[in-house]
């Protein structure tokens, strides 16, 4: 008997123990948790929907825009209700009646698509990576994606207004409790032209390629043009559809398309893609044999259409193409006529160190600065090659290189760059999308008699006997007007002529004949004179007359730059600079003159 009262002891002493144990826990040791966890089910907390900052133009309008996407709450006093879609007049019948059923979303919109999609980006719902990586973001969250939307992200995310309500274990709302203001994002406004964006992608029709027009004083950029392109708004259509679970198949036909599309829509060829420069690079090779005395502007090579150096043979362009020759040939007519021969020297003269050295000095071989992932391209010297190659350097890579093909990779953004420094006296500026605040420039040093006859040879190229046929009757209706005799190659471009260098650049293997599939370059620098400017209406462009009104009251570019590449594709293997190239920037002049 004794014995089972002490067992029975025992055991209510046990249950006693682990139950004061329990409670000693929960109310003190972890009491403030516990607090929490009633507290956290007694509120709720309610985001608002967030305003993502926009992007303006370089007149100070919106280049994307926010737009409300309305929906109705099935069950308005449930934290988790299901959502129906509303349509814009649908939504505001049910405010005037119903204000607490109806809630919003905002979608983004993207109103020059295709045109400036390259730019911009598109925004898209963050996958587990994103969470991974950045600890701020949340599930719900939308984060930028390419372009300037990815670049900016931080700055145009706004912070939401937070709303505390307490709630009942139904899930029903009682009351507000407390509610902080919401903190916008930071619009940025930047150098683009839109309207010449839309231009340029007009101009550029059905071809593979690249249009960057450059203010000529400070490196902004108006237009940066990668083509084929996509829609950014496909993107906003997925998002909404999957939001209100609505049929969702045509915008996800589109994207699937876009990332089959042999066109690679998505890869901006203006800043990540590298191809061989070809003859625009002699403007390159022109002021570096200049500027180290290897040549003068009275230093004449004669050409007979291939010049041989043992076994080996190299041949100019107008031997290979019509079996002609230029005969003697100096610098001004080498850049006018884009001469191989006289380039061939050029560099043998000035050899691949210097070179290279040259080539680097006007930005290539590295980013330029832009706002943008951007491709470094690759400047080939005899180093790089015994590194990378295990090979010896010849005198025939020398001569490839003084005219842009062999190794030497480029993208266009730096061509454009590089011509942006020719026609800026020698000052290579910083590429932006941002209006610039103090300037970014770097003095090369080049001799300004130098740039003077390169610039010569451009006005050349673009003139009648040149090379970019397309542009003669620009300059020939200028002509009559300005006294060549009496101005510097530079006052003409002031006052509205256009110089210019081609450029048809091979690639790939050669096929059976030894010919291999070539892409295409211009790139031109024209003064702009508002007083040519004129309204018109055109059913094709019908922006023209809002632009020039924009124009006249805020800042425009008194020199432009335009840099145009076209690829070959399975269509036209053989671009060529005068004939897929230049036509497109003889459309925009037209356009703005």
């Amino acid at each position: 008997m004794r014995l089972k009262f002490l067992l029975l002891f025992v055991l209510f002493l046990s249950i006693f123990s682990f139950l004061l144990a329990r409670l000693i826990d929960v109310e003190i040791i972890k009491g403030n948790y516990f607090f929490d966890l009633a507290e956290n089910n007694r509120y709720f907390t309610k985001k608002s929907p967030t305003e993502r900052a926009v992007f303006l133009d370089r007149y100070g309008q919106a280049l994307v825009k926010n737009q409300k996407q309305y929906f109705k709450y099935l069950k308005k006093d449930q934290l988790y209700s299901e959502k129906e879609f509303l349509n814009q007049e649908e939504a505001l019948n049910l405010l005037a009646t119903d204000s607490a059923s109806v809630g919003y979303e905002f979608s983004r919109t993207y109103p020059y698509k295709e045109a400036l999609s390259s730019v911009l980006g598109y925004l898209s719902p963050v996958t587990e990576d994103d969470l991974i990586k950045d600890s701020s973001l949340v599930v719900f969250s939308r984060i930028g994606r390419m372009g300037l939307e990815q670049f900016f992200d931080k700055n145009l995310q706004s912070k939401s207004s937070i709303a505390k309500f307490e709630i009942n274990a139904l899930g029903q709302t009682q009351r507000l409790v407390s509610t902080n203001e919401s903190v916008y994002g930071e619009n940025i406004r930047t150098t683009i032209d839109p309207y010449l964006s839309e231009l340029a992608y007009k101009a550029m029709g059905e071809k593979k390629g690249a249009v960057i027009i450059m203010d000529a004083s400070n490196g902004e950029i108006l237009t940066l043009l990668s083509t084929p392109s996509f829609d950014a708004n496909v993107f906003e259509d997925s998002f909404l559809n999957n939001l209100y679970k609505r049929n969702a198949k045509d915008s996800l036909d589109k994207i699937k398309s876009y990332l089959s599309d042999e066109g690679q829509v998505f890869f901006n060829r203006s800043t990540s893609g590298v191809y061989p420069p070809g003859s625009v690079f002699k403007l390159v090779t022109a002021l570096a044999a200049l500027q180290e005395g290897v040549l003068d502007e009275d230093t004449v090579v004669d050409d007979q259409g291939i010049l041989k150096v043992g076994d080996f043979e190299y041949a100019n362009w107008y031997f290979t193409q019509y079996g002609r020759v230029e005969g003697a040939v100096d610098v001004k007519k080498a850049l006018i006529r884009s001469n191989d021969i006289f380039f061939y020297k050029a560099a043998e003269w000035l050899g691949p160190e210097k070179l290279a050295k040259y080539a680097r000095l006007f930005g290539f071989g590295k980013t330029t600065g832009l706002q943008a992932k951007e491709s470094l391209g690759l400047v080939p010297d005899p180093e790089w090659k015994e590194v990378e190659r295990g090979e010896n350097w010849y005198l025939g890579n020398t001569y490839h290189f003084g005219i842009g093909q062999g190794d030497l990779l480029v993208t266009p953004i730096q061509v454009a760059a590089m011509t942006q420094a020719i026609a800026n006296h020698g000052h290579l500026c910083q590429s932006s999308f941002l209006p610039a605040l103090t300037q970014n420039c770097r003095d090369l040093v080049i001799d300004e008699k130098n740039l003077e006859l390169v610039l010569s040879g451009m006005i050349g190229a673009c003139s009648q006997g040149g090379t970019a046929y397309p542009l003669f009757p620009y300059n020939q209706n200028l002509a009559s007007t300005i006294n060549e005799q009496d101005l510097l190659s530079s006052e003409k471009i002031n006052r509205g002529m256009v110089a210019c260098k081609t450029g048809t650049a091979e690639f790939g293997a050669a096929d059976e004949k030894g010919y291999r599939k070539t892409h295409a370059w211009t790139t031109a620098i024209v003064g702009v004179d508002q007083a040519r400017m004129k309204n018109h209406d055109n059913v094709e462009y019908p922006d023209k007359n809002e632009w020039l009104k924009l124009i006249k009251t805020n800042n425009f570019p008194n020199k432009l730059v335009i840099t145009v590449l076209v690829e070959s594709d399975a269509n036209k293997i053989y671009s060529e600079g005068s004939q897929d190239a230049a036509p497109v920037i003889a459309e925009i002049l037209n356009w703005i003159f």
